[in-house]
């Protein structure tokens, strides 16, 4: 049984981290790509929505309207924000110019944040998958059956 528990938490501690650095990957891109590539303009607010997370932070899910370069219209309704804003207004977003869809408001830390996170989170999941190599390495035995006789 002691086996089987080990192998259950290997696995589910592979599965964890992989997806940790699967997010961490997808947001480096998103970030990265706004850097390098990212045009303003200005965007009208049509629908928020709000969600609580506690301790009287509320986030805000815009849905905005954008025109880019070439006067192609787009509508993005994930971009989130602490700041309360109203159907109607006017924000200055920033949008990837090989990939318009991609846009954020400018100034918004919240995806920079969890991205510092998440990438804190990777270092260490890769830090202790080495000690934990190295543990086995070690002890050729950790993986095998206590005889009991």
């Amino acid at each position: 049984m002691e086996k089987i528990e080990k192998i259950l938490l290997s696995v589910a501690a592979i599965v964890f981290s992989v997806s940790i650095i699967g997010l961490t990957l997808s947001d480096a891109k998103f970030i990265f790509g706004l850097t390098r590539h990212g045009k303003e303009t200005l965007a009208t607010v049509i629908d928020t929505k709000s969600q609580d997370e506690g301790r009287g932070i509320v986030l805000h899910i815009l849905t905005v309207e954008y025109t880019d370069n070439y006067n192609k219209t787009y509508i993005k309704n994930d971009i989130k924000t602490y700041k309360n804003l109203n159907p109607g207004d006017k924000i200055t977003i920033i949008y990837n110019k090989f990939s318009p869809q991609v846009a954020d408001i400018k100034g918004n830390h919240n995806r920079k944040n969890n991205f510092s996170a998440e990438l804190f989170a990777s270092f260490m999941i890769i830090i202790a998958a080495i000690y934990y190599y190295q543990e086995f390495k070690f002890n050729p035995n950790y993986w095998k059956f206590k005889k009991r006789y």
